[in-house]
């Protein structure tokens, strides 16, 4: 029998024959485990994760990882979606093989892209990515049908082309034809939870990235589908996560529940963060994308919040994460890629030991131009821009890095400084996660440059995030525990100013 909490708040939790033995006060079942499967898919790579808890630590092990990355295709930037699908059925498939006992599983991926369905449930068409130019094209009919200061007030979500809102728009008016046979549209987690379960769901984390709910998400944003004439049909009602989809229908692995623990990947990361409920927590997601924000209950909706760019997305609990979206290590990764095509050292340790050695130019560029944010020429992007201030043409691929990640840090600082304006706490250190917590200089330069101590780690906030989630909607984890299990799961290094 599921104990009291757990009825209260999972009245259709579930648990295996091994596991069904009590909790201990530090959240661990005594003498017995349970393991979960976590599907994280980033931008640029996938991979699948087994966690398994067992006294009040979670262990885990990377089961199958891949790469993949949006390509040109029938005259659009798109994302390989079958492509994608096979290696998480690969790996969900290795992990069931690896860890018979297994017993769900759960789909997390970046923000803002969809597929069309039709009528019979099929994808229609490639799956377009957020950087696909048809939204800059259609920007400015986009903007006659809702202008950026409604946009902000009907959704709390800082405009941009690459909102799933624009993306609508944009394929409303460019293929009008796919646009008529689409019967409804799935956000890229839910398709994947589709694929898995057969169910279809409009998970509220993911669906509050896409410009299409109101402030807080709590509800579609009526006026928003209105104004675009976004048929209405193609979302069906949007709902909270962390619950039971339903069992798995991919032959081989129907042992698996599907749940949901967290559609967007930043979602699952901020579950894996100690939170101290009397202070507000800052966080730091760093990727291609910078994700800074704040955990909070309710949305950041002022004035200022607007003029500053805040955007207000929704956590995988009843919360929120008010936030700024920044170009991220987008930069130094474009820079890689061109320096290794032209035969060039782009080893990211070789580059930080390099930037690390290297004398600082003392000058810095704007991650939040749109010309660092497009793919292309990236070092002559960056030298020009430091150039204008008085860098000379030559500098060593080290200044390169070091500048590139300056100029971060001192966003990051800038953002934190907002932040704390915009809710009236300071900051007390800064939870950094992602691929950014892994590079020392970057972490060190962020610290000497906020004045507050970071804490790198977990890397991988987001699969820990996820296996922290789906244990508690299971039953076998209570939500109050989830501080102490952190603290014994995650490895983290601390970073002094």
């Amino acid at each position: 029998m599921c104990p009291g909490w757990r009825r209260r708040r999972f009245p259709g939790c579930f648990r295996t024959a091994s596991t069904e033995t009590p909790l201990r006060e530090d959240g661990g079942d005594v003498g017995s485990h349970v393991t979960a499967l976590a599907v994280d898919l980033g931008s640029s790579s996938g991979r699948i994760t087994a966690g398994t808890l067992q006294g009040g630590k979670v262990s885990q092990v990377e089961v199958h990882r891949f790469t993949h990355g949006a390509a040109m295709a029938d005259g659009h930037l798109a994302w390989d979606l079958d492509l994608i699908w096979r290696e998480v059925v690969a790996g969900l498939t290795e992990a069931v093989a690896q860890f018979p006992h297994a017993s769900s599983v759960s789909v997390d991926t970046w923000g803002v892209d969809w597929v069309p369905l039709d009528a019979e449930g099929q994808r229609l068409g490639a799956g377009r990515a957020y950087r696909d130019e048809r939204t800059e094209r259609t920007l400015a009919a986009f903007r006659r049908r809702l202008p950026d200061e409604r946009a902000w007030e009907l959704t709390g979500i800082a405009p941009a082309t690459i909102n799933s809102a624009n993306q609508m728009f944009a394929f409303l008016t460019e293929e009008p034809g796919l646009a008529e046979r689409t019967d409804q549209i799935l956000f890229l987690p839910d398709h994947f939870t589709h694929l898995l379960s057969g169910e279809r769901r409009w998970s509220r984390s993911i669906a509050s990235t896409a410009g299409l709910c109101n402030p807080g998400a709590t509800d579609w944003a009526e006026d928003v589908f209105d104004a675009l004439e976004v048929p209405r049909r193609w979302v069906g009602e949007l709902t909270h996560e962390h619950d039971e989809v339903g069992p798995c229908i991919v032959a081989g692995l129907e042992q698996l529940r599907v749940v949901r623990a967290g559609a967007h990947d930043t979602a699952c990361a901020v579950h894996a963060l100690p939170r101290d409920e009397a202070t507000d927590s800052y966080f730091l997601s760093c990727g291609s994308w910078s994700v800074l924000g704040v955990a909070r209950d309710e949305p950041l909706l002022t004035p200022q919040a607007h003029a500053l760019g805040l955007t207000n997305e929704a956590r995988g609990d009843r919360g929120v994460r008010p936030l700024f979206n920044i170009t991220g290590l987008w930069i130094l990764q474009e820079c890689q890629r061109q320096w290794g095509a032209e035969g060039r050292d782009a080893d990211i340790v070789s580059l930080v030991k390099a930037a690390t050695r290297a004398e600082s130019l003392g000058l810095l560029i704007d991650p939040d131009e749109p010309q660092f944010a497009a793919p292309g020429d990236m070092v002559a992007r960056v030298t020009v821009a430091l150039s204008q201030q008085g860098a000379p043409f030559d500098v060593s691929q080290g200044q390169v890095v070091r500048a590139i990640l300056e100029s971060l840090a001192h966003r990051y600082a800038r953002g934190v400084a907002d932040l704390a304006d915009l809710t009236g706490t300071r900051a007390t250190q800064l939870n950094m996660t992602a691929g950014g917590s892994r590079n020392p200089l970057l972490c060190q330069l962020t610290a000497d440059a906020l004045q507050v101590p970071v804490i790198a780690g977990p890397a991988e906030a987001s699969t820990l995030g996820s296996l922290l989630a789906q244990f508690e909607i299971t039953g076998h984890l209570d939500p109050q525990d989830r501080n102490h299990v952190i603290a014994r799961s995650a490895q983290t290094i601390r970073y002094a100013p």
